[in-house]
């Protein structure tokens, strides 16, 4: 019986966790906080002028008041320049505060999102390998409970004692799986290792899952191409008929010429 290789599915990595609109948000947020830090500032000095023109305004109406003091002129406001300095700083504040809660909901966003493609990363992880698994299982199953011959007078409405055991080997596949003891990290080491453990324990040949050169390996059942192959005999043409490669006799028993056998014609 021939063997394929059991591939592990790869989980992805956590740095590639965002999406390409994740990426460019994430960018667009950490834009935004500059921005807060820039308002902040202008909030600074637009403070440190209107303390000096608020200064300024107490000061001057003082003076208005006072006898010996110039008294104000018609249309004169000491408070003006304060009191549009102090609206510009309320402004900014309150720009300040909108775009800080605007950059903590893209973030509350952001989190929910990447946690979302998380648990759905995870998932289809979980199901590559639990695919992965149930492949290796069939072909091991398929190896030791070769389908029938199709019989076109069978009943097709018919249980198939076959398909019938096989099912139940998958469903106690399944409960083997859920236990901690036997294969509770399956999700984290090779699916070679599981594989290996639940063909002991399902009752498989003993060389159903072998590993070999560092690599798990799963018997399967020959291909219909396999079994052509195989029983096909090559038989060289008689002689000063076909090319010199197969007059040479050099043809091995699988029917293959010289060239698929590297230089035959070399000797060892």
């Amino acid at each position: 019986m021939p063997y394929r290789v059991i591939q592990t599915p790869q989980a992805p990595p956590e740095a590639e966790i965002d999406s390409p609109e994740m990426v460019e948000a994430a960018a667009a947020v950490d834009g935004s906080e500059q921005d807060v830090l820039m308002l902040a500032e202008l909030a600074e000095i637009g403070m440190d002028l209107a303390r000096a023109q608020g200064a300024y305004a107490k000061a001057r109406l003082a003076a208005a008041v006072a006898e010996d003091g110039a008294p104000l002129a018609a249309g004169e406001d000491p408070t003006a320049a304060f009191n549009k300095l102090a609206q510009t700083v309320r402004r900014i504040i309150a720009l300040k505060a909108r775009l800080t809660e605007d950059i903590s909901q893209r973030r509350a966003g952001l989190a929910a999102g990447r946690e979302a493609r998380r648990v759905a990363r995870k998932a289809a992880h979980a199901t590559a390998v639990r695919e992965a698994i149930d492949f290796a299982l069939a072909d091991a199953y398929e190896a030791e409970h070769p389908t029938p011959a199709f019989d076109p007078k069978a009943d097709p409405y018919a249980v198939d004692p076959v398909e019938v055991e096989r099912d139940e080997m998958f469903d106690h596949a399944e409960y083997l799986l859920g236990d901690l003891d036997l294969c509770g990290d399956w999700l984290t080491r090779p699916v070679g290792e599981t594989v290996a453990v639940l063909c002991e324990a399902l009752g498989f040949e003993p060389d159903a899952c072998v590993k070999r050169d560092g690599a798990w390996h799963i018997r399967r059942r020959d291909s219909g191409h396999e079994v052509r192959v195989a029983g096909r005999k090559h038989q060289a043409p008689p002689s000063g008929e076909g090319p010199a490669e197969e007059r040479s006799g050099l043809w091995d028993a699988a029917g293959r010429p010289p060239d698929m056998l590297g230089d035959a014609r070399a000797p060892p």
